[in-house]
């Protein structure tokens, strides 16, 4: 038989650690982003345009990677809560 309260302590740990690496990822991408930002007002010519080509292509995947993660988070808070009904 699973101790549940074994099994709810790990999960809440691993969410807790889950919103620590999203919002940490998250800071430091703002952060590159805005130094990007900064350096692109300045950087053109055809190396400008590729590389903000592949800048966008990674923000879109970066973006898409932090909701699913969220959305991970948002399955495990609902299983906390349904281990802690049980």
């Amino acid at each position: 038989m699973a101790d549940t309260r074994r099994l709810l302590s790990g999960l809440i740990e691993y969410q807790s650690a889950l919103d620590r690496h999203v919002q940490s990822l998250r800071q430091e991408f703002d952060e590159l982003d805005l130094r990007w930002q900064s350096f692109s007002m300045v950087y053109d010519g055809d190396a400008a345009d590729q590389f903000k080509y592949g800048w966008d292509r990674t923000t879109d995947r970066f973006r898409y990677y932090l909701e699913r993660t969220q959305a991970i988070a948002r399955v495990l808070e609902s299983v906390c809560e349904a281990i802690k009904r049980a």
